[in-house]
């Protein structure tokens, strides 16, 4: 009889499962822009797919627990807040960037985001930043510059536009990460997921009320694709992630989670042909170094 697994060990599979379809949702979302279905019709699909999931998931955990679904007033501007300009931001600056440049490119800009909070706990002085947080920052900003091979300037097929929404993207991801921390940490984790997506789903809706009318969305199924990428790619790994960060702890978990660019990097090369050369894997991994400078040290 096989020994079952240590709840640790499940933690650490789901991590990992939750980093690859973290993968494959900017690989599959950059083959769909491909597809020429614009970034803001994606984003509708996404937000309401998710929106509607998570609420339905919300219910039966309430019949499961007891746990009612409830909205805080004091949470009411800080959940407005964090879904427009964390969540949404983050999501329609990085398919912009995906419209201009690489998968592998734009999942580095965003992946910046620990540095991005580094930075600005250093200027803000907030939060104590140690010699390891400045030298996580040094390593990121080098491995960029690998990535980017700015060296090689006849060799450059990137966008400069490209560039800065992928970094406002991971600005904004940033932005996503403290603003939670500061202001949202005592509001259950599944309840503010519900609530960010569903300011989202709003907020894309009247920002592209008509774009069902768009015959690339419906015809020849691709809306039933559409809706198949939320459920498989939007939800599943936010889902895995969670249980992940319940099994594990939040630090193991994002330590983990940074296999996301790697993995990133290689769905990108089988089903994208991206290719990188020496110089710009090596910025990866001074890249990944640095978030799990950043996470290990926080623990």
């Amino acid at each position: 009889m096989s020994e079952k697994l240590a709840p640790s060990k499940i933690g650490y599979i789901l991590a990992i499962a939750s980093a690859f379809f973290y993968a494959l949702q900017v690989v599959v979302g950059k083959l769909i822009l491909q597809e020429g279905i614009a970034a803001r019709d994606l984003l509708v699909v996404q937000y309401s797919g998710a929106t509607i999931l998570l609420f339905l998931f919300l219910i039966i955990r309430h019949k499961q627990t007891g746990v009612k679904v409830k909205m805080d007033r004091k949470f009411l501007k800080s959940i407005i807040i964090q879904g427009s300009l964390g969540c949404c931001l983050t999501t329609f600056f990085f398919y912009l960037a995906m419209e201009r440049v690489s998968a592998g490119i734009c999942s580095m800009l965003l992946y910046l985001c620990p540095v991005y909070v580094c930075i600005f706990f250093m200027i803000t002085g907030i939060r104590k930043i140690t010699f390891f947080n400045k030298l996580s920052v040094v390593l990121a900003f080098v491995g960029a510059v690998f990535v980017l091979n700015i060296f090689a300037l006849e060799e450059m097929k990137w966008s400069g536009l490209g560039l800065a929404v992928g970094c406002i993207s991971g600005i904004c991801y940033a932005f996503y990460g403290v603003h939670a921390d500061l202001k949202l940490k005592d509001m259950p984790v599944e309840q503010m997921l519900f609530y960010m997506y569903l300011v989202g789903t709003i907020t894309f809706w009247v920002l592209n009320p008509g774009f069902i009318s768009d015959p690339l969305v419906v015809e020849g199924g691709r809306m039933q694709f559409l809706v198949f990428c939320v459920i498989i790619l939007q939800v599943l790994p936010m889902a895995l992630l969670n249980l992940a960060i319940r099994a594990i702890g939040s630090n193991k978990a994002t330590v983990i989670a940074t296999a996301e660019l790697p993995i990133t990097i290689v769905l990108a090369y089988i089903f994208l042909k991206e290719q990188m050369v020496a110089v710009q894997l090596f910025g990866i991994l001074l890249i990944v170094a640095a978030i799990v400078i950043i996470q290990v040290k926080k623990e």
